[in-house]
C-alpha cells in the first residue's frame, strides 16, 4: 500500500506541474488541463456547437489518446475490450460531461482550482464524493453493465486514428475548422501545439 500511496502522490504532483506548464506556455489561467472542457473546445472547434468563446480542437485530448496507446503496447497491455449495455453507458457518460461543464470542470480541473485557493471548487468536491458514494451503493446492490468483449486491435485503435485526424485538422486547419478570435474567450488561448503534446 506505500508504494501505492506514493504513486498517487506522485502522480497528482506531475499533473500539477504539467497543468502549471502548461498555462504558463498559454493555456487558460483557471483552465491549465481539463478534460471535460478541452473536449468541449475540440467540439467547437469541428463547428459542434456555436459557442464562439470555446472552439480550438485542442492537442492534449489527442496527446493523451495516443500516450495511453504507446504505453499499452510499450507495457504489453493493449487488450482492447468493449461493454455490453452501449446506450446505458452513453446516457451515463452524457450526464456526467453535463455535470462536469455545469460546474466548469472535470475532477482534474477541481483539484486544481482548489489547489489555486479556488473554495467554489469545494462544492464540486462535495458532489464529486457524493456521487463515488452513490455509484458504491449501487454497486454492492448488484447493479452492473455485464460483461466486457475482448475486441480486435483493429476497433481498439479507432479512437487513435480519430486523435490522429483531429491533430492534422487543427495543423492543417481547413476552411470548416473553427478557432476562437484572439480575445474571444478561452478558445484563444493555448499553448503551443508541440508543448501541449509533450506534457499530455
Amino acid at each position: 500500500m506505500k508504494n501505492e500511496q506514493i504513486t498517487i502522490v506522485a502522480t497528482g504532483a506531475v499533473i500539477g506541474l504539467v497543468a502549471a506548464m502548461l498555462v504558463f506556455f498559454g493555456n487558460p489561467a483557471n483552465m491549465g488541463l481539463c478534460i471535460a472542457c478541452f473536449l468541449r473546445d475540440t467540439a467547437g472547434g469541428l463547428g459542434l456547437h456555436a459557442a464562439k468563446a470555446v472552439q480550438y480542437i485542442r492537442p492534449e485530448i489527442s496527446g493523451l489518446v495516443l500516450g495511453a496507446l504507446g504505453a499499452a503496447y510499450l507495457h504489453g497491455e493493449f487488450s482492447p475490450k468493449g461493454g455490453s449495455s452501449p446506450l446505458t453507458r452513453f446516457v451515463l457518460g452524457f450526464f456526467a460531461m453535463i455535470g462536469c461543464l455545469m460546474f466548469l470542470g472535470c475532477p482534474f480541473r477541481m483539484l486544481l482550482r482548489i489547489a489555486g485557493g479556488d473554495l467554489n471548487a469545494v462544492v464540486g468536491l462535495v458532489g464529486f464524493a457524493a456521487g463515488i458514494y452513490a455509484g458504491i451503493f449501487f454497486l454492492n446492490r448488484g447493479y452492473s453493465l455485464k460483461r466486457t468483449y475482448k475486441m480486435t486491435a483493429a476497433e481498439g485503435s479507432i479512437m487513435s486514428v480519430i486523435a490522429v485526424v483531429l491533430l492534422v485538422l487543427l495543423v492543417a486547419a481547413p476552411a470548416f475548422i473553427h478557432f476562437t478570435k484572439a480575445g474571444g474567450g478561452p478558445g484563444a488561448k493555448h499553448a503551443a501545439v508541440a508543448v501541449s503534446l509533450i506534457a499530455a
